[in-house]
């Protein structure tokens, strides 16, 4: 079982950790809903420096992401992250 702030999940023990998550997730979605598109491509880019920088990205992680949510998009969700994709990998 996996072990969070408030206790193990699954255990019968409710879990005060989605809250966080959930408040975390609010935050974001206020911070990056006023940007424009080139705004977010920006700061995509810049986080994505970041990343590598830190170690954490690869293009392997990135092919990796792309593999998981290809399935969900549709052809014209799939070409503006192929973009993407190759633009990150650059």
């Amino acid at each position: 079982m996996k072990k969070f702030k408030s206790g193990f999940y699954g255990a019968g023990q409710q879990n005060s950790g989605f809250a966080d998550i959930e408040e975390t997730t609010a935050k974001t979605v206020e911070k990056y809903s006023s940007m424009s598109r080139e705004e977010l491509v920006d700061e995509l880019f810049a986080q994505a420096a970041a990343a590598r920088r830190r170690g954490e990205l690869s293009d392997e992680k990135l092919a990796a992401f792309y593999n998981a949510v290809k399935g969900m998009l549709t052809d014209s969700q799939r070409e503006k992250l192929d973009i993407l994709m190759r633009a990150l990998k650059e």
